[in-house]
């Protein structure tokens, strides 16, 4: 049995672990020395007890030098050639371990999109039909900087392709309405459904800008989130074929208010939110969201344990997402209200599987608020020097925001 305490603040009823009141999202005082307290079995949150990465994930190779893409596996398909067509060159006869010196460490300029990146062979299908490699498209890297808030997306070193996308709004600070408020939202495609890119994009652009014009208009945060999941579900269900093959991804959207310093989280899936203590007189760190999963589902029922449940290999299968065949979404909506200094970090699972608990998240990069770009982009080389297994993206948002201040490029 959980043990419980009272919320200072309203008197609602909290558990011994948690981080923010659930009834007027207000920080809670720290809890008591461990003296004090309870050690019941099964009085847990979601920060106090080591998660291990899906299976898949386990012994991943590190990887010297994360800023290359020499580090990228290049990825190459069989090229059937009809007898007594011309071969591909003797240099291009197998996978390059490493980019050829003439590009500089990368592929060639950008050229005529009909050209192979990395060698004078054409395009097909994505692939070049001389070397036979894998084009680099216009996601498998992208930064977006929006002055309040900063995010980074990145294919990782395993897959083809990168199915995440991220979206973020700044309200203007001449607004009538939530001055500077700043709304950002990850999603993050399902593999097994077709499209899951462009899954994710769709839902990712519908969600913010749903979210951006319910904020601008003086809508509470917790209604326009709701609204804009409605809205972005509808999106993503519209471009299915049919419902036995309709794209599909998760969900996670953040909006932060400069004035309250409330921090409003909507989901579906498991992607996640967090808030990361900027210093000792701040909240604690800590997960803002619960997955969507066929193990945070057990271990809610009390079926297994948390180790139990991320040790099967159902741990990260989903039990809600995003797509026309995912039925009526249970769009989750939490408002909470952190003290002090810190940022609120959205991300797919290709960071968190690596960083599960939000004290390793907040250690990983400390004073991720005071420079958000460089904290972004260290948290995607962070998650590729682990192994890199999916597709990461990342934004952080300062809190407070202060003064726009410039970033590096």
């Amino acid at each position: 049995m959980t043990m419980v305490r009272t919320c200072p603040a309203c008197a609602d009823t909290v558990s011994a672990v948690d981080v923010f009141c659930e009834g007027c999202g207000r920080a809670l005082p720290g809890p008591e020395p461990s003296s004090k307290r309870s050690h019941e079995r099964g009085a847990v949150g979601p920060d106090s007890v080591p998660t291990t990465p899906q299976e898949s994930l386990a012994g991943a190779m590190p990887w010297e030098d994360v800023d290359s893409q020499a580090t990228r596996p290049f990825r190459r398909r069989t090229v059937a050639r009809p007898e007594g067509s011309e071969s591909a060159p003797e240099s291009s006869s197998s996978v390059p371990e490493g980019p050829s010196p003439a590009t500089g460490g990368g592929p060639i300029a950008e050229r005529n999109p009909g050209r192979c990146a990395w060698c004078p062979g054409r395009v097909r299908e994505g692939y070049c039909d001389a070397c036979g490699l894998l084009q680099p498209t216009g996601r498998d890297h992208v930064e977006v900087r929006a002055k309040r808030a900063f995010g980074v997306s990145d294919r990782g070193l395993r897959h083809e392709h990168n199915e995440d996308a991220m979206a973020i709004r700044v309200i203007e600070d001449e607004s009538p309405h939530a001055p500077g408020a700043v709304i950002a939202v990850v999603c993050d495609g399902v593999s097994s459904s077709p499209r899951s890119d462009e899954a994710s994009r769709v839902t990712a652009e519908t969600g913010a800008t749903v979210l951006a014009e319910r904020i601008r208009r003086g809508d509470d945060p917790k209604e326009a989130t709701g609204t804009a999941m409605t809205r972005a579900a509808q999106a993503v269900a519209a471009i299915a074929d049919s419902p036995e093959s309709a794209p599909a991804c998760t969900f996670v959207s953040a909006v932060t208010d400069p004035r309250t310093g409330s921090v409003t989280v909507g989901w579906v899936g498991d992607s996640r939110a967090y808030w990361l203590s900027g210093g000792p007189d701040s909240s604690e760190s800590a997960l803002l969201t619960r997955d969507d999963s066929w193990s945070e589902a057990m271990v809610q029922m009390g079926a297994l344990s948390r180790e139990e449940a991320m040790r099967s290999a159902n741990a990260h299968a989903l039990i809600a997402w995003m797509g026309a065949d995912s039925g009526e979404i249970d769009a989750h909506v939490r408002t909470v209200t952190p003290t002090g200094p810190g940022s609120v970090v959205l991300c797919s699972d290709g960071l968190w599987n690596y960083y599960p608990e939000a004290k390793d998240l907040a250690d990983a990069v400390p004073g991720a608020g005071r420079s958000p770009l460089e904290a972004a982009r260290a948290y995607v080389g962070h998650a590729l020097k682990a192994g890199g297994r999916d597709n990461i993206t990342v934004v952080v948002i300062p809190m407070p925001p202060g003064e726009p201040r410039a970033e590096p490029v």
